[in-house]
């Protein structure tokens, strides 16, 4: 296990209550609805569940990085909501996805965290390790060839100098490649590595909750020495959904509000 996880993980407070899981919900300015979607849930459904700690767990954005078009078009509502949130409702923290992660380069003022990698949380009594989930496709090289080599300051710092125009053509056809890479894929190459993940809980790990894949599961993990349970949280931009935690409990529920 990454020595780094354990030292953050060990450094981090016990949390309790309701705790709430989104992800891949995918705003821009194309699907206004969904944002007005997102605020209700933010503003109206999370106080009305009880939520005492909100994560989104990567790819709120469809597409993020800094420009003065994008901020214009929805990125600034966007982030404006968010800080409201954190400030008015509830604590927050946001995992980065592989469209939202140049959110880590950007010099934003928000009331929550925001974290390139993956992150280590105490609920209850469960040691949860939380990301997007792109990262745990171990065996799938040139996908993180890509992204580690396009995931640094300077390659970012040389992005955003760029003009509008020229950061929509890049962005465009990284995302059409990411597409057709995706279509030709084998299946498991899109599936989570098991082996590392089950090592994971060896290691300490008893929940892992992802996004990224969509597809709202649940699986057993079983390590050498210990079980775990692997969550992968349904894509919000088709409902309003999520995964929920009571510690009180220990019960996890899916839910969807437009059920």
């Amino acid at each position: 296990m990454n020595p780094k996880f354990l030292s953050q993980r060990m450094n981090e407070e016990p949390s309790s209550g309701t705790i709430v899981f989104a992800s891949d919900i995918h705003l821009d300015h194309h699907v206004s609805e969904r944002i007005e979607c997102f605020e209700r849930f933010l503003f109206e459904a999370l106080p009305s569940m009880g939520c005492d700690k909100l994560f989104l767990i990567g790819d709120i954005f469809n597409i993020w990085y800094r420009d003065s078009k994008l901020a214009e078009e929805y990125g600034t509502r966007i982030i404006e909501m968010l800080n409201r949130y954190g400030r008015e409702i509830g604590p927050l923290e946001y995992v980065v996805g592989n469209r939202d992660f140049a959110l880590c380069f950007d010099h934003l003022e928000t009331s929550f965290p925001i974290h390139l990698k993956g992150i280590w949380r105490t609920f209850g009594q469960r040691q949860f390790f939380l990301c997007h989930g792109d990262n745990l496709l171990k065996k799938d090289y040139g996908y993180h060839l890509l992204h580690g080599s396009i995931r640094q300051p300077f390659p970012m710092r040389t992005f955003h100098s760029l003009s509008t125009e020229w950061k929509e053509r890049i962005v465009n056809m990284l995302i059409n490649l990411t597409h057709e890479v995706k279509r030709r894929k084998a299946f498991w190459k899109t599936e989570p590595y098991w082996p590392y993940v089950e090592g994971l809980v060896d290691g300490g790990m008893d929940v892992c909750v992802q996004g990224h894949k969509h597809d709202r599961t649940y699986r057993r993990l079983e390590g050498k020495s210990r079980i775990g349970k692997h969550f992968v949280l349904p894509r919000w931009f088709d409902h309003a959904c999520g995964l929920k935690y009571d510690t009180d409990t220990d019960r996890f529920q899916f839910f969807d509000l437009w059920e």
